[in-house]
């Protein structure tokens, strides 16, 4: 199991945190769905929260919002206890679900108009300039939106009051390839003008690369990683080997997953240093090359069939 990086091994007084959790954990009988999460979102990141359908993202964001009781451990958001500043973190806090829930006989206007009244600091100029940006109808009922363009309202109803921090579980699930990456181009380019933290959950891995500064791993409820995306890009490589003859089994510190090619050894491996360079090299290849991975790559070497 590969071990949790340390937040860029600072101290913490360094730090401030915009999520923090603490051996948080949801158990639904005898099946535990978030086993013991220890979870730092640096102030002011794009942290991409990644996993698999069924690892237990949503159960945590749940958590997180006060949306179902953790059955141990505890979190904080912007500072606050995640149960008793509940109140005051929803009030500072934008979250679009998967699937959002909308009256959707409501117009685009009769929505925003309902929902600005539970946010004093609603910014109606905000408003209005997001819906201009997005391009949504404000005459068109909400039923008749496509899945994308309902997608973009439920984002513009939760920045529309300038939160603090935005949570979005899994916000492109259901739209094509083009309006994915508009829309997620478009949550960073809107939210980085404010310098708020950015927490999404998704199991796209291929889009996460191009927007986010940190990543957090999740596989059967537990936490893999959680670094700087440069930090575990740099820490997870590809050693490849080619012999003579056919390639011998590999012992090298922090093996990931090996495959083999004709007389090619690959080799995936976390931890990448000196050590693991000196172990490759004596299994005395008449070449070797050292390649960088993409975060899909890393994500399917730690979460897929050839995982150790």
């Amino acid at each position: 199991m590969p071990e949790v990086l340390d937040a860029r091994r600072m101290p913490e007084m360094e730090l401030a945190y915009a999520i923090e959790t603490r051996d948080l954990t949801r158990r639904f009988g005898k099946k535990v769905v978030v086993d013991h999460l220890n979870l730092r979102v640096p102030r002011g990141s794009i942290f991409a929260f990644l996993g698999r359908n069924g690892a237990g993202k949503t159960t945590a964001i749940r958590m997180l919002l006060d949306l179902l009781n953790p059955t141990d451990g505890e979190a904080t958001l912007l500072g606050l206890d995640s149960v008793k500043g509940a109140r005051d973190i929803r009030r500072r806090t934008g979250y679009v679900a998967q699937d959002e829930a909308m009256y959707d006989w409501m117009t685009v206007d009769r929505m925003i108009w309902f929902c600005r009244g539970f946010y004093p600091t609603w910014d109606d100029a905000l408003a209005a300039d997001l819906r201009r940006q997005l391009d949504l109808p404000g005459s068109q009922r909400i039923r008749a939106l496509s899945r994308g363009k309902q997608a973009q309202l439920a984002l513009l109803l939760a920045m529309a009051f300038r939160p603090e921090l935005l949570i979005l579980d899994e916000p492109t699930a259901g739209l094509d390839v083009v309006v994915r990456r508009e829309f997620l181009e478009g949550v960073i380019e809107l939210a980085q003008e404010e310098g708020r933290t950015i927490f999404f959950s998704s199991h796209l891995v291929h889009e996460v690369e191009r927007v986010a500064d940190w990543v957090g791993i999740m596989e059967e409820g537990k936490l893999l990683y959680c670094a700087p995306l440069e930090e575990l890009k740099a820490s997870v490589r590809r050693i490849v080997c080619t012999f003579p003859e056919p390639p011998p089994t590999p012992e090298l510190p922090g093996l990931l997953r090996a495959e083999v090619e004709g007389k090619t050894l690959l080799c995936t491996v976390r931890d990448f240093g000196e050590a693991t360079l000196a172990a490759a090299r004596a299994l005395n290849p008449t070449a070797l090359a050292v390649e960088d991975l993409s975060l899909e790559d890393i994500f399917v070497a730690l979460v897929g069939k050839g995982a150790v």
